[in-house]
């Protein structure tokens, strides 16, 4: 797992969604786009989260 993922990860998990989409906000590989999506739901901006996470899918198949 790429560091900067990791990073993002830990930073959702702690409760920083600004800190985890500053580290992938430019990325556009599935995992960065997957975490994009949680931060943006857990910001409210749920249409923009289901858009990030159905890119996020099909990038992976």
């Amino acid at each position: 797992m790429d560091s900067l993922i990791a990073a993002s990860a830990r930073a959702l998990a702690a409760g920083d969604v600004l800190g985890a989409l500053k580290r992938v906000a430019l990325r556009d590989d599935p995992p960065a786009l997957a975490l994009r999506g949680i931060a943006m739901a857990q910001l409210g901006e749920h249409p923009r989260a289901r858009e990030l996470l159905r890119r996020a899918a099909r990038s992976q198949q």
